[in-house]
């Protein structure tokens, strides 16, 4: 394999993946990559060719997606390993938090690729129809805490939707595919749609936790006591019975605390209380957050050492994956063109690839000295997108560093002066 235009710090973290590919593949792979981190191949694979050597025939890279034999799957757990290692050096914390979340890949001039349906925009942008031709896919990411009450989210890959699941069921697979640590507690953060009895079923079997939004429909019990025993048979588990909106207040326990709602903080109230649910093994706690006039989350946790303001903050934090999303759309996550379905499944791996590596350099997680952007009019240099701009203009310098002034000493302008 040729001299590839990175870092020695990007390259030996991409020595992690050597394993899943053999040869000739893994010598298209770092090409393929190198090119989606400077930005040469969003519009198409083939591009990536050029930051390869003359002799490379560009025709192996759309290969690598559609022919060659490696795993996807076995992609992602090793890049799970890779992110967790760089953001834990000293040990795991208390919890670690997860997020899966669902998005759709528009394919507006596509005619006959695998697993085309049309599906309802939820909320259309102007000059958008309502219905998109595309496919759907199911993400999975780390939410990363760098502080109290910030986080950062790290894709770690994603599975197709197929007509024969549903996105439940895509959890569960996606779920058992993670290397998840056992010295802490995993909790996966969803969304109101995720949010399913057989999910937390399948994440108690696995030793993990959920974290998420719930109907106001969705039913819970009190715990027995002796007033419901009748006398005959088994004592009962489940007492009263309530919807999720409607557990009195009085049997709840209220914190005060300032909710964040679209990046602000409004004085509110969080109602907590543990419960039960049928199907599930053991009790759940029932968080209801009220802020102003605003309609309340009605939030449901597994994990009972999760604290009333982790358990919110953390909810609240959730919605960086749809940041993530957007960034890795960027970065050509919906620019893909093939119509083999082992092009398509094995094209969201590599684009959260792509993604972890940039955000690992953005948290600091990855040493790198980049060359700063210095922008007047945009302070902040620790985006995606930033260090993408900052990773071009150093290999620029590298490269072609007899087009750039050399910096001058400060003896030099001294002397000047």
């Amino acid at each position: 394999m040729g001299s590839t235009p990175l870092p020695p710090e990007l390259l030996q973290c991409l020595q992690v993946f050597r394993p899943v590919f053999h040869a000739a593949s893994w010598e298209s792979f770092v090409y393929l990559i190198t090119g989606l981190l400077l930005g040469q191949a969003q519009a198409g694979v083939v591009r990536a060719s050029l930051l390869a050597p003359l002799g490379y025939n560009w025709r192996r890279l759309p290969d690598l997606l559609r022919r060659h034999r490696w795993s996807g799957r076995r992609l992602m757990v090793l890049l799970t390993q890779l992110v967790l290692l760089l953001l834990y050096p000293h040990g795991f914390p208390a919890h670690l938090f997860w997020v899966v979340d669902g998005t759709y890949l528009e394919k507006m001039y596509a005619q006959a690729i695998d697993d085309l349906r049309v599906y309802y925009r939820p909320h259309p942008k102007t000059g958008q129809n309502r219905r998109l031709k595309g496919h759907g896919l199911l993400l999975v990411a780390h939410l990363y805490q760098q502080t109290a009450h910030r986080f950062r989210a790290f894709l770690l890959g994603g599975l197709l939707y197929l007509k024969q699941l549903t996105w439940v069921q895509l959890s569960q697979q996606l779920i058992t595919l993670l290397p998840l640590p056992t010295e802490t507690h995993n909790v996966f953060l969803t969304d109101r749609g995720l949010t399913a009895l057989s999910l937390a079923h399948t994440l108690h079997d696995h030793q993990a936790f959920l974290l998420g939004r719930v109907k106001r429909n969705a039913v819970f019990y009190l715990p027995a006591t002796a007033a419901d025993y009748k006398g005959r048979g088994r004592p009962p588990r489940y007492g009263q019975k309530f919807r999720a909106d409607a557990v009195p207040k009085e049997r709840m326990r209220c914190t005060p605390m300032d909710i964040p709602i679209a990046g602000d903080l409004y004085p509110g109230q969080v109602y907590r209380a543990t419960l039960l649910r049928r199907g599930l093994p053991g009790p759940v706690e029932l968080l209801r957050v009220e802020v102003g006039d605003l309609p309340p989350w009605l939030l449901m946790s597994t994990d009972g050492t999760l604290t009333t303001d982790a358990a919110v903050w953390a909810y609240y934090g959730r919605s960086q994956v749809e940041v993530a999303i957007g960034e890795s759309k960027v970065l050509g996550l919906d620019q893909y063109r093939g119509r083999r379905r082992a092009g398509i499944t094995r094209w969201p791996m590599v684009i959260a690839v792509v993604h972890s590596l940039l955000q690992l350099l953005a948290v600091g997680a990855l040493a790198v000295t980049l060359p700063r952007q210095n922008w007047p009019w945009y302070r902040k240099e620790t985006t995606v997108g930033s260090i993408q701009r900052r990773l071009v203009h150093w290999v620029a310098q590298h490269l072609f560093s007899h087009l750039f002034p050399a910096p001058q000493t400060q003896e030099k302008i001294a002397q000047r002066a």
